[in-house]
């Protein structure tokens, strides 16, 4: 691998090496042995500058460890292990320079960060770190780092750049959800319950009892009814799990404002902080559907290892800017149990009618399901979800 190599006079090199040029240009104009020893004295620094850095920059080797997993907004710490290979001398001020740059968006130029190394023994190698934030979700790229050292006297900087540019994908921003959130979904889910009597299916059934008045005539177990001679209904008894289906309209204006772009993320990092949240116990079966540019679905058992599935798919999905209701969130019904509560999560309000007809073209009725409409410009998106507090950088 190509490891190029940079010498640049600094500002302090340009000044001294007119100072040079001048004495030099004195001496040999007019003849003046003693001026011509003074430029040779100063000539000195300058050639040692230029050779030092060349040999100190010579057997190195640099590493760039990055942290396995971060959301945006938290702290990140990237630790520069930078290594002397030399038997017999050690280094002095040297300084590791990294880059960051977020593919997701475009930028002038990439930010740029450093760590000082002031000594680096003989046959050693040393550690240090720096730390900040990434703001945004997406995909970022590190490197390549560079090497550079202006000792001893600060006229000239060498350079050398190594290493391979790598990627770290930033998961969306987590916010907190407020106490009390999953009673007020089961409280939606009873009251739907209440006036649909859903929820009352197979899967949940619990025992036999005997007929009460106001049983339904399609609870009866006729033929316990017929062995014991009275009628004899099936108990239900109402599921408390987990379970959980999210859908997504990711959607802004074709000409978004800040604000537009606000909601979108904030749609976003409160689908992120739901999966996290519920994928802290296992057992609970979740459904994840997101209309976007390049729309997805994941269902399975929340665990760690769905969960960062889901994380790497929200922290690289774009919104889209079609105007009609997307149909495939009216089919993603057809593939959730009617039992499960569904939390509908838009920027935009719902087009029930459009929902309707794309649940019905999969002969899924909405009627007597739990879905709860988010926006997360209302008032019921506070109830649930607040930003966490950005950290100090």
């Amino acid at each position: 691998m190509a490891r190029p190599r940079q010498i640049r006079i600094t500002r302090e090199g340009f000044y001294y090496s007119l100072v040079l040029a001048a004495v030099l240009i004195g001496a040999t104009s007019r003849q003046l042995n003693l001026l011509m020893l003074i430029g040779c004295v100063l000539l000195g620094p300058m050639i040692l500058n230029l050779v030092y850095g060349r040999w100190a920059t010579g057997k190195l080797t640099v590493h760039r460890r990055l942290p396995t997993s971060l959301h945006a907004g938290e702290r990140l710490r990237v630790d520069i292990q930078l290594a002397n290979l030399r038997r017999w001398m050690g280094l002095w001020a040297m300084r590791v320079e990294d880059q960051i740059a977020h593919l997701s968006t475009a930028q002038d130029s990439p930010a740029r960060v450093g760590v000082f190394f002031p000594y680096l023994p003989r046959s050693s190698e040393k550690l240090s770190y720096y730390e900040g934030t990434l703001p945004h979700r997406g995909r970022y790229q590190f490197g390549p780092l560079r090497v550079s050292t202006r000792f001893p006297m600060g006229l000239v900087k060498h350079s050398l750049v190594t290493g391979e540019p790598v990627e770290l994908l930033v998961h969306p921003k987590l916010g907190r959800l407020n106490p009390g959130w999953l009673k007020q979904i089961r409280e939606h889910e009873s009251g739907s319950q209440q006036m649909t009597r859903r929820g009352l299916l197979e899967a949940d059934f619990y025992g036999l009892r005997e007929w009460r008045p106001g049983d339904s005539r399609r609870w009866i177990h006729w033929r316990t009814s017929a062995r014991r001679g009275s009628l004899i209904v099936q108990q239900f008894e109402q599921r408390r799990s987990q379970n959980l289906a999210i859908l997504v309209d990711l959607w802004q204006p074709r000409n978004p404002t800040a604000k537009d772009l606000e909601r979108v993320e904030q749609a976003v990092s409160f689908a992120a902080t739901l999966l996290a949240e519920l994928c802290r116990k296992p057992g609970a079966q979740l459904h994840l559907e997101v209309a976007a540019v390049e729309s997805f679905v994941n269902a399975g058992a929340g665990s760690p290892v769905f969960l960062r599935e889901q994380m790497d798919a929200l922290a690289m999905v774009m919104p889209h800017e079609r105007t009609e209701f997307p149909e495939r969130l009216g089919h993603a019904l057809a593939m959730i149990p009617a039992a499960t509560p569904t939390i509908l999560v838009t920027t935009r309000p719902v087009d029930w009618e459009a929902l309707g007809r794309a649940a019905a073209q999969r002969e899924t009725p909405i009627d007597g399901r739990t879905i709860l409409e988010i926006e997360v410009h209302d008032d019921v998106f506070g109830r649930f979800y607040e930003d966490a507090s950005p950290a100090v950088v």
